[in-house]
C-alpha cells in the first residue's frame, strides 16, 4: 500500500513547461495521516537515512536548522532530537494540512525546538539570517519558481550557511519528466550565490549536492 502510494506521488510532477508542483491535487485525496505513514516507511530510503542527511547538512547542537517541503516532518523532527534545547528546527510545508500535522505531532511529542512554517511558492517563510543550514530533501526538483525560493533560502541563511539538497537525476517517468539534473541545480544555485562545496551519493537513488552561503 504504502509503495503503491508512493510510485503514484513519484508520477504526478508535470512534464517540462507545466507546473511541476502537482501535490495540491494529491493532498486532496486523503488525510495527512496517510501521507505521514507513506513518507515514514521503514523501508524508505529517504526515511531510513535521515541520521546520513543530518550529518551532511552539518547538524550539531545549538543550530537552528530549515526544512523546505518537510511533508511529514520526519527529518525536521530527526533534526529538532540532535539540535537539542539551544537550538531550533523550522519546518517549512505548502500543504496547510501538513503544517498543521506537523504542528500537532511536535506538540505530542513534546519538540519545544520545532516550528512548522507555511511557506509560498516563492518564499520559504524563514526569517532573514536566521539559520545555519537549510535542507531541501525530494522536494526542490517540484519546485515552480526554482530561483526565487533559493533567492529566500539564501535570505535566511546566515553567512557561510550550509544548504543540502537531495533529489534524484531527471528521468521520464510514464510519459512526465520527475527529478532535475545536479548541473541544471548547480547552475540555480549559483545564480542565487550558492557554491557548491561537495556531493554524495550515500542515500539510494538520490544525490545530495551540499553549498555554501556565497
Amino acid at each position: 500500500m504504502y509503495i503503491a502510494l508512493l510510485t503514484a506521488l513519484l508520477f504526478v510532477q508535470a512534464a517540462a513547461g507545466e507546473m511541476r508542483n502537482t501535490w495540491p491535487k494529491e493532498y486532496a485525496t486523503k488525510d495527512a495521516a496517510a501521507f505521514a505513514a507513506a513518507f515514514e516507511e521503514p523501508s524508505r530510503p529517504l526515511f531510513r537515512y535521515r541520521a546520513a542527511m543530518a550529518g551532511l547538512a552539518g547538524v550539531k547542537p545549538g543550530m537552528k536548522v530549515g526544512e523546505v517541503g518537510a511533508g511529514s516532518g520526519y527529518l525536521s523532527r530527526y533534526i529538532a532530537e540532535k539540535v537539542g534545547p539551544d537550538g531550533h528546527v523550522y519546518a517549512n510545508e505548502l500543504e496547510p494540512k501538513m503544517v498543521e500535522y506537523m504542528k500537532t505531532r511536535a506538540l505530542k511529542e513534546g519538540l519545544a525546538n520545532f516550528t512548522a512554517v507555511q511557506g509560498t511558492a516563492t518564499s520559504a517563510g524563514f526569517e532573514p539570517g536566521a539559520l545555519d543550514a537549510v535542507a531541501i530533501v525530494y522536494t526542490f526538483s517540484f519546485f515552480d519558481n526554482p530561483q526565487a525560493m533559493l533567492e529566500s533560502i539564501a535570505e535566511s541563511l546566515k553567512p557561510a550557511g550550509l544548504l543540502l539538497v537531495v533529489d534524484i537525476p531527471t528521468e521520464q517517468a510514464n510519459g512526465r519528466t520527475v527529478g532535475i539534473d545536479a548541473e541544471e541545480l548547480i547552475r540555480l544555485a549559483a545564480g542565487a550565490g550558492f557554491k557548491r562545496d561537495r556531493e554524495n551519493g550515500v542515500v539510494p537513488g538520490h544525490y545530495a549536492l551540499i553549498f555554501k552561503k556565497g
